[in-house]
């Protein structure tokens, strides 16, 4: 077995509880509040604009073979990016209406704090994690979404063949990196692997509660 299938079997049960998250059944079937996947819309704009500096600190970090892969996923954050703001524009949603939530914040630091402590191996599992959880995630809700939804762009996004391409490459090559990494950095990339698991099923929940930061 390839390192993404050993962790993608032993992290199952939190990749099933991801899948089956309410706030993805939700959108898939057309019941979920505007005001929940706007609480989404606008941590994920946030977040996505986070990742832009992530992947731009790993440039330098990577093998010469990773740069212009790379350089145009900051491309492809970009175009998310403007999806978003047009589908806000659409739907009359203020993308900057909300500061990030205390999930959103801690995912974030996690996110940037990998870029610059991690090895470059454990960062790339990272980004792997990250973008096949949405890629899966967005696979669920394309099983039953109305094509007429007004958020059926944001599944045309993450569930079409061009995302599933690019995560196919990412899991190539973060495969690549695992054979070529000593025992203890393969263990942490696997602690990395099942943390952005984790954080992603947070971000599904705070999206669904509209979670706001503990105490205040």
């Amino acid at each position: 077995m390839t390192f993404s299938q050993q962790q993608l079997a032993r992290v199952k049960p939190l990749w099933d509880a991801m899948l089956s998250h309410r706030f993805l059944a939700d959108t898939r079937d057309g019941t979920v509040p505007d005001e929940r996947f706007a609480v989404w819309m606008r941590q994920d704009y946030l977040f996505v604009e986070a990742a832009i500096p992530f992947i731009a600190a790993l440039i330098p970090r990577a093998p010469r073979e990773h740069w212009e892969p790379l350089a145009g996923v900051i491309t492809a954050l970009e175009k998310e990016l403007k999806l978003f703001e047009e589908r806000a524009a659409a739907v009359g949603v203020d993308l900057r209406g909300a500061p990030p939530s205390f999930t959103n914040h801690a995912y974030i630091q996690f996110l940037l704090a990998t870029a610059y402590r991690a090895s470059y191996a454990e960062a790339y599992t990272v980004l792997y994690v990250a973008e096949k959880a949405y890629h899966d995630s967005w696979k669920v809700v394309q099983q039953g979404i109305a094509r007429n939804s007004k958020w059926y762009p944001f599944v045309e996004n993450w569930a079409g063949e061009a995302f599933a391409g690019y995560v196919a490459y990412l899991e190539g090559e973060v495969n690549k990196l695992a054979d070529h990494a000593g025992a203890v950095e393969r263990e942490r990339m696997a602690e990395y692997f099942e943390l952005t698991t984790k954080y992603e099923i947070a971000f599904w929940e705070m999206a669904a509660t509209g979670e706001g930061w503990p105490g205040t």
